[in-house]
């Protein structure tokens, strides 16, 4: 019990980070247009792929978030929830659960709803950011009011989103080395691993940070992939997230793909 109040306490403030979404309508020049077109064009995009949506099941690995203090019967009731996700047409995020374990009592049924809505939360918090790399692009829109500067060998884009900020800066090649975000009483600020592939940037993991007044979470995310219908999809991922000197885990298993596309 602690140890998933602690995975849905502080997973789901470590995954606000999709912050990192959005544009903003409205004009820039010419010349910088074709620069941020070559910068959106140079990372793999689902969508040009051909992906139209998709669903997986998701298996957490229940002994990587409970560690040590689950014992043989709770992992027992956890393993027998049964994940899934779909990503549809409009590139909108759902998730669905099932078990065969009814409750039996309102403290176990509150104890079902922790879980299903921490599970909730951490996943399509990732989601979103990782939505940002493979479903969208980390650059602004074509067409949206930015601003561009170049100094050295790195781009710098920068636009804003109401009273929200959001730099964005990459290498020569457009590979993001930085992108962050800063509001009132809060700042962002994630760092992609990407791996350069022949149908552009792919993102492998970031390590992430957010702090609002005194509290700062931190979140580091790896990603493995395999390939579905033509497509590089995520196979496995592995979250380690630290709020307020709290670490927590969490690792997600994505299996039997339905996949439309194209």
């Amino acid at each position: 019990m602690s140890a998933i109040s602690v995975f849905r306490r502080e997973l789901i403030r470590a995954f606000a980070l999709s912050l990192f979404c959005g544009s903003i309508a409205g004009a820039t020049p010419q010349f910088n247009q074709q620069t941020l077109t070559r910068a959106r064009q140079a990372y793999y995009n689902l969508k040009e792929a051909g992906l139209i949506q998709y669903r997986a099941n998701v298996k957490p690995n229940w002994r990587v978030i409970s560690g040590s203090e689950a014992g043989s019967e709770s992992l027992n009731v956890l393993e027998q929830i049964r994940f899934s996700m779909w990503i549809d047409s409009n590139s909108k995020f759902w998730l669905d659960h099932e078990t065969d374990l009814l409750p039996t009592t309102d403290k176990s049924s509150d104890y079902y709803d922790r879980i299903f809505k921490g599970m909730d939360e951490a996943l399509s918090k990732f989601i979103a950011t990782w939505s940002v790399f493979s479903l969208a692009s980390p650059f602004p829109q074509v067409g949206s009011d930015y601003e561009l500067s170049q100094a050295a060998n790195r781009y710098g884009f920068s636009h804003r989103e109401g009273d929200i900020t959001v730099l964005t800066t990459a290498d020569e090649n457009f590979k993001v080395i930085e992108m962050k975000v800063s509001g009132s009483g809060f700042k962002a600020s994630l760092k992609p691993a990407l791996e350069n592939t022949p149908q552009g940037f792919i993102l492998t993991g970031y390590d992430a940070s957010y702090q609002a007044s005194e509290r700062v979470t931190r979140v580091q995310a790896r990603l493995e992939y395999q390939q579905i219908s033509g497509l590089q999809l995520p196979r496995k991922v592995y979250v380690d997230t630290i709020y307020n000197g709290k670490p927590a885990q969490i690792e997600w298993l994505f299996t039997d793909y339905q996949v439309k596309v194209r």
